[in-house]
């Protein structure tokens, strides 16, 4: 008998190791989190954010705390998750813990009732948002008066970070500031098992010693705060084995990180780190600074407001959605249509344009049906395959010519690229009928989610 019936379908690539897991790719599709730092050097502000352990946890008092409203400005800015300092470097603890009286327990806060922890936590649950905790591994405190409890730090350290792994439900993130980590002889081994028991779709942001125990979870310091440099490789190889290990920027938007009343910087330089940091690929921390009443300053969720409808405006505006537009491509995977580069324009990440395994390049070609005024691209690689891509151009056809207008090496979850702006400071794109993508360069077949064109903003 004859017939299609018995055609085997496409399969998807394989994967190109190392791939995220779950809590990476959890990671990068936050796309940018809200740092908040809140504790002890809240109530003694200054342009210096240390604390050093001596404070009066009696000062500590933020009366019109209201972790709901930290949300709903996590949320009115874009973000989707929250990152807390649980401890910063001074000691303070801001949840109900039994390892030391350094903490709200001893503040006139509800009379010492309080748990910033669990009220946070649960308010970002309420509203389906990551959440996350910055616990130091620096603690003035104990450095300074000791412990009449624990006679080492390790021990100490590791209590208060098993209080948090267990009593507050699940946790997205953990921020291990890595100041001095090497000093201190801790357990990291120890830490790593406890993570690994009881939070195991946690990201782990470390300096270097983590990941050597939790090489699966790990994020990276990148070496500097603020933005980072275009072209991150994710792939990074350790102890022998390439890992997946990207880079997380910590970025100031308010404060010294903590609130010293000076406002919110403003919305272009917002802009510029988000150019340079989430169009790089990478899921940065933006940090903004609830105020000594213990809420977020109207001012910032105003101009956070304005930031978000930027970046809506920005990553909703593609000139390859239009009716008229025509996508084709060079080749692509067995004439499957799910593979087809129509995926590159559908608005869904977890479709994609791929070639078939032998190819390590590519073109993906635009047709606008008309002249547009083009003002960027916006380029997504489908990583839960793996990073593939290592070399790639873009071109815009002007008055029937092809004009090169781009080049780059890695693509990543997200890659923008503006005119005037961060990597693309000095370039002007011609107004243009067509545009295309060449993969000229790939490690395995290349997978491409998105391929946006950014009309005139």
């Amino acid at each position: 008998m004859f017939g299609c019936g018995n055609k085997k379908p496409i399969q998807a690539p394989d994967a190109f190791l190392p791939v995220p897991n779950y809590a990476q790719l959890n990671w990068h599709k936050a796309e940018y989190i809200m740092f908040v730092h809140f504790g002890m050097k809240t109530f003694y502000p200054s342009d210096d954010h240390m604390a050093y352990g001596k404070e009066d946890p009696e000062k500590f008092n933020p009366a019109k705390f209201d972790a709901r409203q930290w949300v709903k400005a996590a949320k009115a800015g874009g973000f989707k998750g929250i990152v807390l300092t649980a401890k910063h470097h001074d000691g303070f603890c801001n949840w109900q813990t039994e390892t030391t009286e350094h903490s709200v327990k001893s503040s006139l806060w509800k009379d010492g009732k309080g748990d910033i922890i669990k009220d946070l936590m649960e308010a970002c649950r309420e509203s389906g948002v990551y959440f996350g905790i910055y616990v130091s591994i620096i603690d003035k405190h104990f450095e300074n008066a000791g412990s009449n409890k624990y006679a080492d730090y390790g021990t100490y350290y590791y209590e208060q970070l098993k209080e948090l792994s267990t009593k507050y439900g699940p946790i997205d993130e953990y921020w291990f500031d890595g100041y001095k980590a090497d000093e201190l002889k801790m357990d990291y081994k120890k830490i790593a098992e406890l993570i690994k028991e009881t939070q195991a779709d946690a990201v782990v942001y470390e300096s270097g010693t983590m990941v050597l125990y939790l090489p699966d979870l790990s994020i990276a310091w990148p070496g500097a705060h603020g933005g980072i440099i275009p072209d991150q490789n994710y792939r990074v190889e350790i102890d022998d084995t390439m890992r997946w290990y990207p880079s997380e920027p910590s970025i100031i938007l308010q404060g010294n990180w903590f609130h010293n009343n000076t406002p919110v910087i403003g919305l272009e330089q917002i802009q510029d780190y988000y150019l340079s940091s989430v169009a790089y690929g990478v899921t940065p921390l933006m940090n903004i600074s609830p105020n000594s009443e213990g809420l977020i300053d109207e001012g910032t969720v105003d101009k956070l407001t304005e930031f978000k409808m930027w970046v809506d405006q920005l990553n909703s505006n593609d000139l390859a959605k239009s009716e008229d537009v025509k996508v084709t491509a060079s080749s692509y995977r067995g004439n499957a249509h799910k593979f087809s580069p129509q995926m590159i324009n559908d608005g869904n990440y977890e479709t994609y344009f791929a070639t078939d395994d032998a190819k390590r390049n590519a073109v993906i070609e635009v047709d606008l049906g008309s002249v547009q005024e083009i003002d960027g691209f916006i380029i997504q690689e489908y990583i839960p395959l793996g990073q593939r891509i290592d070399g790639y151009t873009i071109e815009c056809r002007v008055d029937g010519r092809w004009i090169e207008v781009f080049s780059g090496k890695t693509i990543g979850y997200k890659r923008i690229i503006l005119e005037g702006r961060a990597s693309a400071l000095d370039i002007k794109f011609p107004a243009a009928d067509a545009v295309r993508l060449k993969v000229e360069n790939a490690l395995a077949s290349p997978l491409i989610s998105t391929f946006q064109v950014v009309g005139s903003m």
